[in-house]
């Protein structure tokens, strides 16, 4: 008996410590969390039908309410795919770039990297396949993970910023919300560069920014990138250079590739949801008395690990990218180096870590030598084997056929002349008609001429009865002046509701190129007078000019003359009618009147007024990428109407004054019509 209590005092001694060993390990189980190591990567509202609409109006409308601006909004990319590749996956595919300023430039004096993602994408999109759409955004958390800031103060006032969109948005839609999550980061989740630089001393800091900014944005260019946004801090509210007393400058590029974006978001097996980290924002900031141009960006390898992709093409595109924009940083004199904010030791909130890669020895492919086999008789034989026998070439081309037919002279009626004859003839005859008219259905955007200096030119314009309202130099080296003229005709077809845009007409004079350029009122007068048009008109003021300046030709630059009324550079894109509304009040012309960027003002006989200003040093620079030709689109014009300034929609104006953009020059300026738009909101400031 007593050995057997002993046994179980044994087995007890041993047992008891395991059991509570296990309901212990039991309760630590059972206590930790199931998403344990999961965070947070997105937030989507999922809304029935097609809401493009509505989505816009919020954006355009009810967004600055609650502080948040847009900057560089990109409607409708799906369009641009199907129109350079032929098809598309999507219905929808909307970028809108937004940040709340009153948040971030407080923040970027403690924590500069908050500009990687300042813009971010609240992005629209909707599949082909589906009856919903999609809005979303990157969540705060993931983003200050992602940049690797771990200021509580910053990560506290960054993600309060969130709380009013997120409670705008499902209170005008009403969605369905989701949120998606992700495990890991890249090991690297971003890229940090600097460019070291000297200045003379006759040389402002401006103008080196311009300079460089210049460079890297025709680098990237190259490489078939476009810069699809451009935002600067020092611009973007009235004290921003007070808030932002550390720095000399800072400011952040939008960067995007279409070929990337249309591979990777659209295609067989879309992800459009990896558009929630689009366009690619790209920080530079310039501290105080610092000869430093300090860059950081995330890497695109956040989307793979994030999302995840697996799809191995995709894979590849976002492999090819994080490799190809260090190396044009590289060209372009940068250095890469560790965050200047954050040691290499500070990396825990950021940086997940991946297990290292097991490296695997592969041995070299030995190289084997096969010895051509050849069969061979016994003794002496000798088999000839025969050739093949080449097939008969037929000669079937027409000169070689003498069909044997009997061949008649061409008959021809007495006093018979064909269409083409009259039309031949009446082509040698004429001499001005043909100019600036419309020809085979299309018609001229401007008339060229050789050259004249601007004061012949309003000598000119004087003694054809045309009255001279400014001539002005558009360009810095003044190689460019727009000579600004009308006739009272103009002036009473303008003075109609949103018709003030064709008050006036523009002579180009070209000191370099040595020539003139005028804009052909036949096309002007189609395009901006709508279903007013007028033909007596039109044509009575093209006559003037052609009897008043000798030796004038077509452009190439052309389109087809009904078509102007309801002219958009593609499906999608505005139209005449969309102007944009730039500022709004009784007391608008008094707001401009000492207005150093208010270049001329012409007043209409309906009491709107006419107002032609002078773009940005930044903005203006559109001219050297998409030529000089037709830069007579300059001054730009805004319309003061019934208590409203309004724009023709730079998206519309610059297409139709550039007939012949491309779609691939259009990429090129994509930040210039919202630069445009702001620099004509801030005339009003």
């Amino acid at each position: 008996m007593k050995i057997h209590i002993k046994k179980y005092l044994y087995v007890a001694s041993i047992l008891l410590p395991l059991l509570l060993l296990a309901e212990q390990t039991s309760k630590n189980i059972q206590t930790k969390s199931p998403n344990d190591g999961v965070k947070k990567l997105a937030t989507f509202y999922t809304v029935d039908g097609n809401i493009e609409d509505q989505y816009n109006a919020f954006i355009e409308e009810k967004l600055r309410s609650i502080g948040f601006n847009v900057t560089d909004p990109h409607k409708r990319i799906n369009d641009h795919f199907e129109t350079k590749w032929g098809s598309t996956t999507l219905d929808i595919l909307t970028f809108m770039p937004v940040l709340k300023e009153s948040t971030i430039l407080p923040l970027l004096n403690i924590e500069p990297r908050i500009a990687g993602f300042s813009p971010f994408n609240l992005l629209m999109y909707k599949k082909r396949t589906e009856d919903v759409t999609h809005i979303g955004h990157l969540e705060p958390e993931a983003v200050l993970n992602i940049l690797n800031i771990q200021n509580k103060e910053v990560r506290k006032k960054f993600s309060m910023s969130f709380k009013a969109l997120d409670a705008s948005i499902s209170n005008e839609f009403g969605a369905d919300i989701q949120h998606t999550t992700y495990t890991d980061l890249p090991e690297k989740p971003m890229i940090h560069f600097e460019y070291e630089f000297s200045i003379p001393d006759n040389v402002t800091l401006d103008a080196f920014k311009d300079e460089f900014q210049n460079k890297f944005e025709l680098a990237f260019i190259d490489k078939g990138y476009l810069i699809a946004g451009y935002h600067d801090f020092f611009e973007s509210t009235n004290n921003a250079k007070e808030i932002l007393s550390n720095y000399s400058a800072f400011w952040t590029y939008s960067l995007c590739h279409l070929e990337f974006s249309y591979q990777v978001f659209d295609t067989q097996g879309a992800r459009p949801d990896a558009a929630l980290f689009a366009p690619c924002s790209m920080y530079m900031y310039i501290e105080k008395e610092s000869k430093k141009v300090v860059l950081g960006m995330f890497r695109l390898q956040n989307i793979a690990d994030t999302l995840p992709i697996r799809d191995t093409k995709r894979l590849n595109f976002i492999k090819k990218l994080d490799s190809q924009i260090p190396e044009i940083l590289t060209h372009l004199g940068m250095k890469e180096v560790l965050s200047r904010v954050a040691s290499a030791k500070n990396n825990s909130i950021a940086k997940q870590t991946k297990p290292p890669i097991k490296q695997i020895d592969i041995q070299p492919t030995k190289t084997v030598k096969i010895e051509k086999e050849t069969n061979t008789l016994p003794g002496d034989y000798k088999v000839t084997l025969p050739s093949v026998p080449k097939a008969i070439q037929l000669n079937t081309s027409e000169s070689s056929i003498n069909p044997r037919s009997i061949k008649f002279s061409k008959r021809i009626p007495p006093n018979y002349r064909p269409n083409s004859f009259d039309r031949e003839q009446k082509a040698k005859k004429s001499t001005n008609t043909r100019i600036g008219e419309v020809n085979k259905g299309k018609v001229s955007a401007y008339l060229r001429g050789p050259f004249m200096e601007v004061t012949e030119v309003e000598k000119v314009l004087k003694s054809a009865k045309f009255n001279h309202i400014a001539s002005l130099p558009i360009n810095k080296d003044k190689t460019l002046t727009s000579v600004i003229f009308t006739n009272n005709e103009l002036v009473t077809l303008a003075s109609k509701s949103n018709r003030g845009f064709i008050a006036s007409l523009r002579v180009l004079v070209d000191t370099k190129e040595k020539t003139i350029s005028i804009t052909n009122p036949l096309y002007m007068s189609k395009g901006f007078l709508q279903e007013h048009y007028d033909d007596k008109v039109a044509n009575k003021t093209l006559v003037q000019l052609i009897e008043a300046f000798s030796n004038l030709t077509n452009s190439e630059d052309s389109l087809k003359f009904q078509l102007l009324p309801k002219y958009q550079f593609m499906q999608g894109m505005p139209k005449y009618e969309n102007m944009i509304e730039v500022a709004s009040g009784d007391d608008l012309l008094e707001k401009i009147k000492e207005n150093k960027r208010v270049l001329f003002t012409q007043t209409l006989s309906n009491g709107s007024t006419l107002i032609g200003i002078q773009l940005s040093k930044r903005t203006n620079k559109f001219i050297k990428r998409i030529g000089r030709n037709n830069a007579s689109i300059l001054p730009y014009p805004i319309l003061i109407e019934e208590g409203k300034a309004k724009i023709l929609d730079p998206k519309y104006y610059i297409s139709f004054m550039y007939p012949k953009l491309t779609m691939s020059e259009f990429m090129k300026i994509a930040t210039i019509p919202d630069a445009m738009k702001k620099d004509c909101e801030r005339v009003f400031k």
